[in-house]
């Protein structure tokens, strides 16, 4: 819509809209085919249905003469291109399979791929996603509901748009590595330190408020660079802990999720995370290439017909955060205050 009003040439010359990897496996294939997952994220699909939505394509002036097949992201999208396999000197047939977005190839390379399997990513964002057996969504809370990349499959994701990324902020402003950040964080739970609201770019789940704002709220001249590692750290697990209650809020509950993403490597975050959802996060081993994993999982699957359970394990767990029981009565405390704060500040956000 934002082409038609400011580029209506552009516009008028659409042909074909594809995804960035679908526009790769086009070069690769010569096919125009996306996956469910992926084209869950251009609201012209109709999860629950699992096909394009004839009234949003016509709301935007297309077709769908305009969009790709769709396949499930475990299926055949293709087969590569004769001239490419002479080029590359590759002998026989080579299946293209559909593919998957992101955070849905990195549920499948760490075996999240049942109902009541989920993962925590502590990215530049922040993702909290569940495997679900039905099209579960919660719009009002901004609750990404998708098709998962394997057939018959979703899932749902909650998303906060500044978690490492709020902690590289901190390393930039105080000129300390967030390393060393990470190392001293645990000494600012004591001292009464700030309360940190970690919308440095607006917020999506629950607030979906792009007018939201960064916020240190309660401090004082004795607060230091410990006190400010360790709020960051903790406003980016109460986020999470929002993102959870919205899930909660369309009949989602975890027993436990896997830890993924660079925040994962900390593992007082696992701790301060745990407790703020209440359920334990295990580390698995390979994590940190579970989306490149999990593309190539979804290959094997295109290519040999296996059964999803035997290709798609959960790799051996590293290491397991739990709740701490001696933090729940501070946590509860600061965690109402947190989401206090924004209700009182929401109208100034606007302003």
């Amino acid at each position: 819509m934002w082409l038609s009003k400011y580029e209506p040439a552009v516009y008028r010359s659409v042909h074909k809209v594809l995804l960035p990897k679908d526009y790769v496996a086009w070069k690769l294939t010569g096919e125009f085919v996306s996956d469910m997952s992926d084209a869950s994220g251009t609201l012209w699909l109709d999860v629950a249905r699992r096909d394009w939505s004839d009234r949003m394509l016509s709301a935007t002036g297309l077709s769908r003469d305009n969009m790709p097949r769709l396949v499930e992201g475990s299926e055949p999208g293709g087969q590569l291109r004769d001239e490419l396999r002479r080029e590359w000197g590759v002998s026989g047939s080579v299946v293209v399979c559909g593919g998957a977005g992101d955070n849905a190839a990195s549920a499948v390379g760490i075996g999240v791929v049942n109902p009541g399997d989920a993962f925590l990513s502590l990215g530049t964002s922040g993702v909290l996603f569940a495997s679900t057996a039905r099209y579960a969504p919660n719009p009002g809370e901004a609750v990404h509901a998708f098709c998962h990349c394997l057939p018959e499959q979703w899932h749902q994701m909650s998303v906060i748009l500044s978690a490492a990324a709020s902690l590289e902020w901190l390393s930039a402003l105080l000129k300390t590595d967030v390393s060393e950040l990470v190392g001293i964080a645990p000494q600012g739970r004591d001292g009464n330190p700030p309360i940190f609201l970690p919308y440095l770019n607006g917020e999506r789940t629950p607030h979906n408020d792009a007018s939201a704002k960064g916020v240190f709220f309660g401090m004082t001249g004795s607060h230091r660079a410990e006190h400010l590692a360790y709020s960051v750290m903790e406003g980016v697990a109460f986020a999470m802990a929002d993102g959870y209650a919205a899930l909660r809020g369309a009949g989602t509950e975890l027993q436990g999720a896997s830890f993924v993403g660079g925040g994962s490597r900390s593992a007082f975050w696992g701790s301060l995370c745990a407790t703020a959802l209440g359920f334990p996060l295990h580390l698995h081993e390979g994590s940190n290439i579970g989306a490149a994993l999990g593309a190539a999982r979804l290959a094997r699957l295109a290519h040999g017909k296996e059964d999803v359970s035997a290709v798609c394990s959960m790799p051996p767990v590293l290491d397991t955060f739990e709740p701490q029981s001696d933090w729940q009565a501070s946590n509860q405390e600061r965690y109402g205050r947190y989401r206090r704060l924004y209700t009182s500040l929401k109208a100034e956000f606007q302003a």
